[in-house]
């Protein structure tokens, strides 16, 4: 016979079940959670004393399951549970607090779905009476302010009283300077003081960017809420995009630069679990390390939401001293270890100063994308303390999105689906002024080709032709130019931009005039830069084959591919080792890698959306050399890395900013440059591309220019009869 819980069993199993829900989201557990909860509050006698703490959860309870489902009973039904717990509890309980938000939020909630006036101005009560009971330096309050600020916010928006839009942005202003509470918390509130202050023209918009930038590595290396993370992973790019356009538009493109390299480094460093400030930190300074490390994991444990302080408490009185102290002492050794060599700018962005130094060899153009504005923000030889800005008016945020989901359709898209598609984008097509020929008559490849090139020109015409221009570059000798594109841009093909109609003169193409490398962040191309030898060493080469694994196409263009290979290394005297079939296993592959300063990928290659670090090279059977795995690799000073197999560079929208795919875990790994392609190549042409590579590189073995010799090797690819443009755009150079 099963055992029936006990009073505080009831309890505690709804407890267990809700924290399970929040950290996996299951529906199963918060629907169970409320039951064990509805059977703790029937059970328990009036004048208990947990009786308030009971009714709080199953009010929360209820709230989150509103939050996910929408059932209008649901928050009915927590507001009137929260609301007992509030009036059972006296202002000197240390959880009244606490209680007085959760009974906000819930009023908050109901008034966004029935629109009452009473409950939006009785939940901006409760928060004020939240604030009233909180001592200053509670770890707690950055988030209750925050949650007041929200209901400020909501309640202009829907009456336009300006003293609350002043008063919610003074709320996120304070929980975001404010010394205590998790840094997810207060990167929040300083989005969102940033946000309504642009909105509104407040002169505080870039005080609050540059409070929310220096938040960034914080939440990097301390972490955020494990349901939190990915969340402001995704929103960190936006944030940063916006604080790069208030600083283009302060007059100052230099602080524009700084915070958009901080995070994509930042971000990128976070999603992969690569080198953070505290490694190095700990590596020179293991002692300081080791106590910042301590002072910042007491100030992030300090979660209070369960057993909240009262200002009449001489107890809760002493522990927010304590908490102020924790922080304090924090911040001066933070100070402290910005006097030391090497540590000037630890967690704060990198100067300008040292960030031109990616600009050696060639400009370095940075492209923002917000809903405000598009910019160019380059790095250019010789000006190293100043930026050159270029505006792009011509293309908004909506366009980018357009382009994007047009590509995106053309590219997942067959024989059997292109006219179906073209007919469901005529929205994105409108938006972009494309009107095309009727195309019954036309072969799927060739409707395909000509929205590629449509696409192209567009990219041309609104993005990089006045790049071009504002560089003064010229078709009498292409240049190397790199691109850093962030957000929606990161997935155009900006390298093949041009005008490719068969009357199109010459100067109507970015190849005209320069060859393009990409790079993820300025700081990945610096340490490139930083690690080339003074004399280039001989390449040792390997070539790593698998025609057939597991569950993919055959692929016989890579043993093609591999003989031609092997073929231009004996010519030119080149030291080659090859692996095929069997031979390609994952430890095989890893031990080979070391010993190779270049190695070139013939085989089928994956991007997982879902998890961004399972993509993979597929190898023998089903082994599959994963993004984890390269980078976690460490090869340093390698040389060059070819992945001639499909989706090799293809990032994921939701994490557009983060580079999170092969080609840029190459680079991670310690390969000075890679090539690779953005989207699925032909098995028939990658032999022909590769072989022309080769010819190239091999005569006068230089990795660095890698970049040139994929640039002839696309255009004699592009040149030759029938071919589609879908089959020549994909190959990508990245890094040096």
């Amino acid at each position: 016979m099963a055992t029936v819980p006990s009073l505080h069993g009831w309890n505690n199993l709804g407890s267990s079940l809700f924290r399970r829900f929040e950290r996996l989201g299951g529906l199963n557990d918060v629907n169970k959670s409320v039951l064990m909860f509805e059977n703790a509050v029937q059970l328990i006698p009036n004048g208990h004393p947990d009786k308030h703490s009971w009714l709080n959860n199953l009010g929360n309870s209820l709230m989150s399951r509103f939050e996910r489902l929408g059932d209008l009973n649901d928050i009915k039904k927590s507001v009137l549970i929260l609301e007992d717990a509030v009036q059972l509890t006296p202002d000197g309980h240390p959880d009244k607090p606490s209680l007085l938000n959760n009974f906000g939020n819930s009023l908050a909630h109901r008034f966004e779905q029935l629109g009452d006036p009473n409950d939006i101005n009785k939940s901006v009560l409760m928060f004020e009476d939240v604030m009233r009971l909180t001592p200053d330096g509670h770890p707690d309050k950055p988030s209750w302010l925050n949650n007041l600020g929200s209901s400020l916010s909501t309640r202009f928006q829907e009456f336009s009283n300006n003293e609350d839009h002043i008063y919610s942005i003074k709320c996120y202003s304070s929980a975001a300077l404010a010394i205590t509470g998790h840094p997810s918390i207060k990167f929040k509130s300083s989005s969102r003081w940033a946000y309504l202050a642009e909105q509104s023209g407040d002169s505080s918009c870039y005080e609050a960017y540059s409070t929310a930038l220096t938040l960034l590595p914080q939440l990097a290396w301390l972490g955020s809420p494990v349901q939190d993370r990915h969340f402001y992973l995704k929103k960190a790019g936006i944030v940063v995009r916006r604080a790069a356009v208030a600083a283009v538009n302060n007059d100052n493109p230099t602080t524009a630069v700084e915070w958009l390299e901080q995070g994509r480094s930042v971000i990128w460093g976070q999603l992969l679990h690569l080198r953070l400030p505290i490694d190095g930190l700990m590596s020179s300074y293991p002692e300081l390390g080791q106590q910042l490390l301590s002072l910042s994991s007491k100030l992030e444990g300090a979660n209070f939401s369960s057993q909240s302080l009262s200002s009449h408490s001489s107890v809760s009185s002493q522990k927010s001293l304590d908490y102020h102290s924790i922080a304090h002492e924090r911040a001066l050794l933070i100070d402290q270890i910005h006097h030391l060599p090497g540590f000037e700018q630890f967690l704060l962005p990198k100067p300008l100063s040292e960030l031109t130094r990616a600009g050696q060899l060639g400009p370095v153009v940075m492209l923002n994308a917000s809903e405000k504005q598009c910019d160019a923000l380059i790095i250019v030889p010789g000006l190293d303390y100043d930026v050159l800005h270029i505006p792009l008016p011509a293309i908004s945020h909506a366009e980018i999105e357009a382009i994007h989901s047009l590509l995106h359709q053309l590219l997942h898209s067959d024989a059997h689906t292109i006219h179906m598609l073209l007919n469901s984008s005529r929205g994105d097509m409108e938006r972009l002024g494309l009107t095309l020929v009727p195309q019954d008559s036309k072969s799927p490849k060739d409707v395909s080709d000509e929205v590629l090139q449509i696409l192209l020109s567009i990219i041309w015409e609104k993005v990089v032709e006045p790049i071009v221009q504002g560089l003064a570059l010229t078709t009498k000798n292409p240049q190397r130019i790199w691109w850093c594109p962030t957000g929606p841009f990161s997935f155009f093909p900006l390298h093949a931009a041009g005008n490719y109609s068969p009357d199109a003169a010459v100067g109507s193409k970015l190849t005209d005039y320069a060859i393009s490398s990409y790079t993820p962040s300025l700081m990945s191309l610096i340490q490139a830069l930083d690690s080339v030898p003074t004399v280039p060493e001989a390449p040792q080469v390997l070539a790593v084959t698998e025609s057939s694994s597991m569950g993919q196409a055959h692929l016989p263009g890579t043993l093609q591919e591999l003989t031609l290979i092997e073929d231009q290394a004996r010519k030119n005297n080149i030291t080659i080792r090859s692996l095929k079939g069997s031979d390609t296993t994952v430890p095989q592959v890893k031990e080979e890698m070391k010993n190779a300063s270049w190695v070139h990928f013939a085989c089928h290659g994956v991007q997982d959306i879902k998890n961004p670090t399972d993509s993979a090279l597929l190898l023998s059977g089903n082994s599959r050399l994963t993004l984890s795995e390269i980078i976690g690799m460490k090869l340093p000073s390698k040389d060059l890395a070819f992945l001639s197999a499909c989706q090799t560079a293809t990032g994921t929208k939701e994490l557009s900013d983060e580079a999170v795919h092969l080609a840029a875990g190459m680079l991670s790994a310690g390969y000075r440059g890679v090539i690779a392609t953005m989207w699925s190549i032909s098995d028939a042409h990658a032999p022909t591309v590769a072989n022309d590579v080769y010819a190239h590189l091999f005569k006068a073995p230089n990795s660095t220019n890698a970049a040139e010799a994929l640039h002839y090797a696309v255009k004699n690819l592009q040149e030759t009869p029938g071919v589609s443009s879908l089959v020549w755009v994909p190959f990508i150079h990245m890094g040096l």
